[in-house]
């Protein structure tokens, strides 16, 4: 386990870490050249020709409410599979009891568009599929159910899902919806019907989770990326004015530790 914080005004933001992997560019919609190409790649952000990606979640801590987002998201593959699915749940839910915010104690959770189910859900023995935030309503753009619903999403859908839709744990939301005082959430489109940025602003201070709109950093960079987004142009757009922005915060749920950094007009400095 690895953990890191950073504030925002009066909000704490901590990524706990769960692993960090190398991974094939193309995997992503890049190649070597394309690592090769961005001279602050290496070495937080990819190692030779891999790309680093990292599973993890990112807690928010604003007040009273302690809100998880995309945790362990896109990872089914490895850590939901059918022979060592309770190995992983449990290990998150140790790694989380270690770092002080044990899964019972989350109030919210945001996920920002449906990819596979990560650790939203906890597996029974029968097969069957619970909140693995038994307490945290799990906060999904409408445009997603909307999408789902008429057979249009672009990913599969875990069976999790369904289970967890008829338990009630899935709360329709609209863009623009506000969390708390200081989280609301934000269109951003283009990867998935719904998809959403999280983003946090206290004390004239700023940050954004992007869900899967540049699932490495280098995406920031790399231009349209159709492999990753059926609306290539409209994530660039997206990422383009969010880089425009001064000093905010930018936070990708599959970066590597440390999972942040600021644009500075030529590199993401990494946070420390």
């Amino acid at each position: 386990m690895t953990t890191n914080a950073v504030r925002i005004g009066d909000v704490e933001l901590t990524r706990v870490g769960y692993v960090d992997v190398g991974i094939p560019p193309e995997r992503v919609g890049l190649t070597p050249a394309h690592i090769a190409a961005v001279s602050w790649a290496e070495p937080l952000w990819a190692t030779g020709a891999e790309l680093l990606a990292g599973g993890a979640v990112w807690v928010i801590q604003d007040g009273d409410a302690r809100i998880a987002v995309d945790p362990l998201q896109a990872a089914d593959e490895i850590v939901r599979t059918d022979a060592d699915a309770a190995v992983h749940q449990e290990a998150f839910a140790a790694i989380l009891e270690a770092a002080g915010t044990p899964r019972e104690s989350f109030t919210h959770a945001i996920s920002t568009h449906v990819e596979g189910i990560g650790m939203w859900a906890w597996r029974n023995d029968d097969g069957s599929w619970v909140p693995f935030f038994p307490n945290a309503p799990i906060l999904i753009a409408q445009g997603e159910f909307d999408a789902i619903d008429a057979g249009t999403h672009p990913s599969p859908v875990h069976a999790a899902f369904h289970d967890l839709r008829a338990l009630g744990a899935l709360q329709p939301v609209a863009a623009g919806y506000r969390v708390t005082e200081h989280v609301s959430l934000e269109h951003a489109g283009a990867h998935t019907p719904g998809h959403l940025f999280v983003r946090i602003s206290s004390r004239g201070e700023q940050a954004v989770m992007l869900g899967h709109m540049a699932v490495s950093p280098l995406h920031l960079v790399t231009g349209p990326c159709p492999n990753q987004h059926p609306l290539p142009d409209e994530a660039q757009a997206n990422l383009e004015a969010l880089l425009a922005e001064d000093d905010t915060l930018l936070i990708g749920p599959l970066w590597p530790a440390p999972g942040a950094g600021r644009w500075d007009g030529e590199r993401l400095v990494a946070v420390s």
